[in-house]
């Protein structure tokens, strides 16, 4: 028995190949082989079969085109909103400020014109003369209807013995009366106030222009006003200052325009 422990010791330890050897009537204990153990063969040492070598492994392919394309076609970083906003509302006050500017340049033309002719305010002779040629029809005829008028009531009463109220009469005269003043004024806006045009027959298009222009020179008169008393605190050398820098500014805004055009 002690021989049969021996020889599977012996056995253990010497590789297969020695086992080819060993007699016959010793039958060998084999035992499995644990996963941390690597016969020689296996391992390409010694006897048994070499394995194959792994193959190497393929680098990773590049980033593809569609990647940096992506990346490349990124939308660009937004800008910040306030200072857009702040920039539109700077650009909206100095509009403001250059149109006050014009606005104050022509009200002081005006009054320098008018200091050095005191006539360039008057209505020309021209157009004087067209207003009293339209005032005869719109004018003469009910004044004439209200006289005539009078003058029939009258004369039905005294020699036809007819008799009227007194309210009949005096209302007969006063609507011939009223059209006659409206006549005085549509006389006056439906006439041509271009001295180089003599306007139509019964003036329907000047009155229209006419009553704007008059609404324009009225709203005018108004911010006219206003801008006499802001100029009330300020020297003639603070406002010459300021229209002189709202030209620079408009020269600069010209040129950078025109820039733009050409590039």
């Amino acid at each position: 028995m002690v021989s049969v422990f021996l020889t599977a010791a012996i056995t253990a330890a010497l590789p297969l190949s020695t086992l080819a050897f060993a007699p016959s009537h010793h039958s060998p204990i084999v035992r499995q082989p644990s996963s941390s153990w690597t016969p020689l063969y296996a391992s390409g040492k010694g006897f048994g079969e070499k394995p194959a070598p792994t193959k190497p492994q393929a680098p990773p392919p590049p980033p593809s085109t569609a990647t940096s394309s992506e990346d490349s076609s990124s939308p660009p970083p937004q800008k910040n909103e306030g200072s857009t906003l702040l920039k539109q509302l700077r650009t909206r006050e100095a509009e403001q400020r250059d149109a006050e500017l014009q606005k104050l340049r022509d009200l002081r033309a005006t009054d320098s014109l008018l200091k050095e002719d005191p006539n360039a305010a008057a209505i020309p002779e021209k157009v004087a003369q067209r207003m009293g040629k339209r005032m005869l029809p719109f004018v003469g005829v009910p004044l004439f209807g209200t006289f005539a008028t009078f003058i029939g009531f009258w004369y039905a009463a005294v020699y036809k013995d007819m008799e009227f109220q007194p309210a009949i009469v005096a209302s007969t005269s006063f609507v011939f009366l009223a059209i006659g003043l409206l006549g005085i004024t549509y006389s006056v806006m439906s006439s041509s106030w271009d001295e180089d045009r003599e306007g139509s027959g019964l003036g329907f298009d000047e009155f229209s222009k006419n009553v704007d222009s008059l609404k324009e020179g009225l709203s005018r008169t108004k911010e006219n006003a206003l801008l006499r008393e802001k100029m009330v605190g300020l020297s003639e050398a603070e406002i010459q200052r300021a229209i002189d820098e709202s030209d620079r500014r408009k020269d600069e805004l010209k040129a950078k325009k025109q820039k733009e055009w050409t590039d």
